[in-house]
């Protein structure tokens, strides 16, 4: 959002939604300037977790790759915390396979995101070699 200290506003909004009873925090980091993806954390939203409460989970989105995602949930030891993937997840359909054997990952195509009424950019991603080996192994 580009607000000069989203704190106080982000701040009150997550204690109010604490006492309503919801499931899960879902916090989205903007990874983007323009077009171009920004991999370092340009917003920090450490403190909206400290906020929430612990006995909830949090899921935090926005850029991650393997291992920043890994380093995310292993920075908050005591708190329920996940994370998404968006754009990796549509690029690489055996992604959770890649992340557990540490393959890299395909490289997304933002230009092919949200193409109305074609699979392209969907259903057109390579799975990697390694799945493609095992899956043939195990049939």
């Amino acid at each position: 959002m580009k607000m000069r200290d989203p704190r106080p506003q982000f701040s009150d909004l997550v204690r109010n939604l604490n006492g309503i009873g919801l499931a899960y925090l879902h916090v989205v980091e903007s990874r983007i300037s323009g077009s171009e993806t920004i991999e370092a954390r340009a917003e920090q939203s450490d403190f909206l977790v400290d906020i929430w409460d612990n006995s909830r989970l949090v899921i935090l989105a926005g850029g991650f790759n393997a291992l920043s995602a890994e380093e995310a949930v292993k920075q908050y030891p005591n708190q329920k915390v996940a994370v998404a993937f968006g754009r990796h997840f549509l690029a690489n359909p055996d992604l959770p396979f890649r992340i557990a054997e540490n393959i890299p990952f395909n490289d997304y195509n933002r230009s092919t995101f949200y193409i109305p009424k074609t699979t392209t950019g969907y259903t057109d991603y390579p799975f990697s070699e390694e799945f493609q080996r095992r899956t043939i192994a195990s049939a």
